[in-house]
């Protein structure tokens, strides 16, 4: 499945996000009992597992009430790649993570998160646009665009785009690049090439590993994690860098304030293909299910966690409670460039290739 840009483009941030509904292939769990009760969940453990630091912080700001609320305790771990973290469990046969903070469509089509219960189907749809409903995840979540920042205490030009960003000479400094998964590597390597913007799918894998190795003796990170991308800033261990759109938010609001960012050959990940999760074989898929029903009735914790990231979240009231400043700065706001959509159904069926080729490339191999 994939969507044109310009059928997002009024949503997340400003107006509401329009999505195509993802169901599930699988018929949703049935539950006549509906979410259990604080009397019910008293004394148990929830485990959500997300990417950890700026984000993981966010999430517990607001999961620490429900746990208050329902007399629960949760645990956070967090890792460089939760959905790596949860394929890995699964094929082990040991899931050891109840909320998935947050699965992509690759997940999805692999089989490995639990089919919603009829009454949280039911919640989300009460709650939320009809575009953002799944019955696999909570769409219209966490959807993350990679952007070009700068630290002016590093570097004193900082480029705007793509071909900018290539252009060493005119713009000289250290770089990073977003490594976390391949997809957003390589479109940014095919839009420094010269590609048309509105024909990146499907990727040209050669084309792409082509002209990142022409700036690849100048790439001083390839970055893993979105606290490395805050750190290698932070630090000036580089002062140019390609990375998460929330966690370059975050340092300019708390470390770095004059932090150049554009949003010039911005690429995001399509809200259309992942979201907010239970994993299969949780081990307490019933909480978890519990949790994601009290979640996404809670416009103002929703709001709190968009504000610290500037990632969308899906209750149809957020909008209306995040600030200027926040909305401006979210993916799909109208003020900057509009960023080019990932394909996750593409980067599914090509997955294998196309980390090949990238781990070749870097490891020079």
């Amino acid at each position: 499945m994939s969507l044109k840009p310009a059928r997002l483009l009024a949503l997340v941030g400003v107006a509401a996000m329009l999505l195509t509904a993802c169901g599930s292939s699988s018929t949703p769990a049935t539950s006549s009992s509906g979410p259990l009760t604080p009397a019910q969940t008293k004394g148990r453990t929830l485990t959500i597992a997300g990417w950890g630091g700026a984000w993981t912080d966010a999430t517990k700001a607001f999961a620490d009430h429900f746990a208050q609320e329902y007399g629960v305790t949760i645990q956070y771990p967090s890792f460089d790649d939760p959905e790596l973290t949860l394929q890995t469990q699964e094929t082990a046969g040991s899931v050891q993570m109840d909320v998935v903070d947050s699965a992509s469509w690759i997940s999805y089509k692999k089989g490995i998160l639990a089919p919603f219960p009829d009454y949280l189907v039911n919640t989300i749809k009460a709650n939320v646009d009809p575009v953002c409903v799944s019955s696999t995840f909570i769409g219209c979540y966490g959807a993350t665009a990679d952007v070009i920042a700068c630290n002016p205490a590093v570097v004193s030009k900082c480029p705007t785009n793509a071909k900018d960003f290539w252009d060493v000479k005119n713009f000289p400094g250290p770089r990073a690049i977003d490594g976390v998964v391949p997809d957003a590597a390589l479109l940014l390597g095919l839009l420094a090439d010269g590609a048309d913007k509105t024909k990146l799918y499907p990727i040209d894998i050669n084309r792409a590993i082509s002209s990142l190795k022409k700036v690849k003796p100048n790439i001083q990170v390839w970055l893993t994690s979105g606290g490395q991308m805050q750190q290698v800033l932070v630090n000036k261990e580089v002062g140019i860098e390609y990375g998460w759109n929330g966690r370059i938010f975050t340092t300019l609001q708390h470390q770095i304030p004059n932090l150049q960012v554009s949003w010039d050959d911005s690429v995001v990940s399509n809200p259309t293909q992942g979201g907010l999760a239970v994993a299969k074989g949780s081990p307490n898929a019933d909480l978890a299910f519990t949790f994601l029903n009290w979640w996404v009735q809670q416009a103002q914790y929703q709001a709190d966690w968009t504000s610290a990231l500037t990632y969308p979240t899906p209750n149809k009231k957020v909008n209306s409670l995040l600030s200027p400043a926040v909305l401006a700065a979210m993916p799909f706001a109208p003020n900057h460039t509009q960023p080019v959509l990932e394909d996750a159904e593409w980067t599914f069926e090509h997955q294998t290739e196309e980390e090949k080729a990238f781990q070749t490339f870097l490891t020079g191999s």
